[in-house]
């Protein structure tokens, strides 16, 4: 593939991804205004329970559904089911700005979680069909990047509407808008993407004029997965592992509020700083996984993540119990805690691009939508029940006596330490992931010459 067709293919990608995931987070910041304005309903601890559902509720219905998308990225064409799940996702997202009650409101961040779970494990599909695997380090970096920037931008969006005191409905609006002019763009100018292609025994293949023509058949599927335990070993890391990310970005604005006494302003810009951490993160980890590899290296792409999530689980832990001057918001109080903020996003992100790429490199292309579903299931079970788990924790701190806001303090701290059994999980991927990689290589190989 041509550099300039994979740089455009790319570049329009990453636009969708990213205004697609601006939905993501939208509703964070504003969580205290939608309980003022009765969109999310309850009192007393009942309210930190809807409070959560708004955020859990989405991805649960986003991961009943990913096995599918990934199975038909499989099955049909990964360019069209890609603009498909945008256009699913982005239709109720604008639809959600006309939300009158808490049950509409539940109703269509459901919907879009469907859209945005859809379009994962085919981007993450695509990223291996367009990127070799020394490379895809970089390619899961960019990915992650849009998707990131997305949720950062949004939670940006949603606090300047608050400052300017604009209505919580504009943001919705905004964020889905421009997908409705990209998708058709990317369906016009970028070309059905070969299946298999960055890989360099197929990319020879395709060359020379001959086709993979291999497709996904469950039974070879299921043999493939019972042999291939580091497809096991980083799928279980994910479901501890996405705990903490599904609670904080959630409640560390109401954190902020209630526990530090700042504006909703401030809370903003301190998670959109460590958002920018997130941005720098997924390079470093990206970049330095590859080039380890480069230096022959072969483990660098679990011991990368397995670091990077230790560091930054006692860094957010730090950033938690900081003694905060409360309601002080100059920049010299602020800068102690951006500055920690972003620290222990920068490490924990290390993990990001590092997962698919492990994933990809121990699976065979036609397999890879469905390996990439699945992975989103046990990537998302933390991020749909963060919130709600956090929640839950709050409600329960709050019910033994622990007083507002320390038991939001504490719910939060608790769901960081599900960050170790993560980092403890990637341990045995280091005995097999050679072994699983050597092996789709040889089958590659062994494809390769018999097809031509």
């Amino acid at each position: 593939m041509a550099i300039a067709r994979r740089s455009l293919t790319l570049i329009l990608m990453i636009i969708s991804l990213m205004m697609l995931y601006v939905d993501q987070n939208l509703v964070a910041p504003m969580l205290t205004r939608l309980r003022e304005e009765g969109m999310i309903i309850g009192s007393g601890e009942e309210w930190y329970v809807y409070a959560g559902l708004v955020g859990t509720v989405p991805v649960l219905a986003g991961i009943s559904t990913t096995m599918i998308w990934g199975y038909l990225a499989d099955r049909l064409s990964r360019r069209t089911l890609f603009a498909a799940a945008v256009l699913i996702g982005e239709v109720p997202c604008f639809l959600t700005a006309f939300a009158r009650n808490y049950y509409e409101l539940l109703m269509l961040r459901a919907l879009t979680g469907i859209g945005i779970n859809g379009a994962a494990p085919v981007a993450r599909a695509i990223i291996a069909d367009l990127y070799p695997p020394e490379e895809r380090g970089k390619g899961y970096a960019i990915y992650n990047f849009s998707t990131g920037f997305g949720v950062l931008f949004g939670m940006l969006m949603a606090g300047m509407a608050l400052a300017l005191g604009l209505s919580w409905r504009i943001p919705f609006a905004l964020a889905a808008a421009p997908n409705f002019f990209i998708v058709p763009l990317f369906l016009l100018l970028v070309k059905e993407i070969k299946v298999g292609y960055a890989e360099p025994e197929l990319k020879k293949l395709y060359d020379t004029g001959f086709e993979y023509r291999y497709g996904i058949r469950l039974r070879d599927f299921a043999v493939a997965f019972a042999t291939t335990p580091t497809l096991v070993f980083i799928y279980l890391q994910g479901i501890p592992g996405t705990f903490p990310w599904g609670a904080i970005p959630y409640w560390a604005p109401t954190f902020f509020q209630k526990s530090w006494g700042l504006s909703e302003a401030t809370s903003a810009l301190i998670v959109f700083s460590a958002g920018l951490g997130m941005m720098v993160g997924y390079f470093v980890g990206g970049l330095l996984s590859d080039k380890l590899v480069a230096k022959g290296y072969r483990n660098s792409r679990l011991f990368i993540p397995f670091v990077g999530i230790l560091l930054g689980a006692f860094t957010t832990l730090a950033l938690l119990y900081y003694p905060y001057p409360y309601g002080e918001e100059s920049l010299q109080s602020l800068l102690p805690v951006i500055l920690i903020a972003v620290s222990g996003m920068v490490f924990v992100t290390w993990a990001a691009p590092s997962v698919p790429a492990v994933l990809s490199e121990v699976s065979l292309p036609e397999h890879r939508g469905t390996v990439f579903g699945i992975f989103n299931i046990t990537d998302s079970i933390g991020s749909a029940f963060g919130p709600t788990v956090a929640s839950i924790l709050m409600a329960f701190y709050l019910s033994r006596g622990v007083l507002e806001p320390r038991n939001v303090l504490y719910g939060l701290a608790t769901t960081v330490l599900f960050w170790i059994p993560c980092a403890l999980l990637w341990l045995p991927a280091f005995r097999t992931y050679i072994k699983d990689r050597e092996k789709m290589r040889k089958i590659l190989a062994q494809r390769s010459s018999i097809l031509q």
